[in-house]
């Protein structure tokens, strides 16, 4: 329990104590229970008629009012969605904790690098540990927000909003609802993590490795708001 307080106060104490016993059970679960309670609660208050209806407009905004009626009505009562959010949550970070894994297993490959897939899991699940503040801060949102209130604006920790509240069909809106400055310091966790796990003797590699998926996600998104 001693690493959940370090990982925020003495990381580098963290990695060296992974070197020993990798363990990534406890970080990954904490993440995915505090961003699927956050899920669960906010479509639990949310108006599901208004939400959808932001949806399908965010999606296609060129929508007849009679269509949008008929998809209104086809959903129902919505009780659906209040079931497939947490879930499509669990599933979606389970995924991308799996897969950043992967990354890094395969990375430390081509780097010559002596990291196992538990290893890299347990890199991926501790340096994550920073989005934990961007969940709390959810919740506590959700507490008290109005029913017809944005999941994406209850992120105080990303550009939008805490910098800009762009219109739902701006080009940036996207990038700017999903760039959260906390990756920046997940960013140097990454790095220190496999510095230390590594073995590493200089920081460029761990930097560039650590910093890679979040400037090709990042730029794609950046690409589709320029084009």
């Amino acid at each position: 329990m001693n690493r959940l307080v370090d990982i925020f106060l003495q990381p580098a104490n963290v990695f060296s104590d992974l070197r020993a016993r990798p363990q990534a059970l406890l970080p990954i679960v904490l993440l995915i229970v505090a961003s699927t309670l956050g899920t669960a609660l906010y479509f639990e208050r949310v108006d599901l008629d208004w939400f959808i209806e932001q949806s399908i407009l965010r999606s296609n905004p060129e929508i007849s009012d009679a269509e949008l009626l008929r998809i209104r009505e086809s959903a129902g009562s919505g009780s659906a969605v209040r079931w497939a959010a947490p879930l499509s949550s669990v599933f979606g970070l389970s995924v991308v904790f799996l897969l950043l894994a992967l990354y890094y297993w395969v990375a430390a490959k081509f780097t010559a690098v002596a990291l196992s897939y538990k290893e890299s899991l347990a890199l991926v699940g501790w340096s994550s540990m920073p989005t934990l503040i961007n969940s709390v801060l959810i919740l506590i949102g959700v507490l008290g927000m109005s029913p017809q209130t944005s999941l994406e604006s209850l992120s105080l920790t990303t550009v939008d909003p805490l910098l800009v509240q762009l219109p739902a069909d701006h080009p940036w809106k996207t990038l700017a609802s999903s760039f959260t400055f906390l990756a920046i310091w997940t960013t140097y966790l990454g790095a220190l993590g496999w510095r230390i796990l590594g073995s590493s003797s200089n920081w460029r590699s761990p930097i560039l490795v650590a910093a890679l998926p979040s400037v090709l996600i990042f730029g794609v998104m950046a690409l589709r708001a320029i084009f």
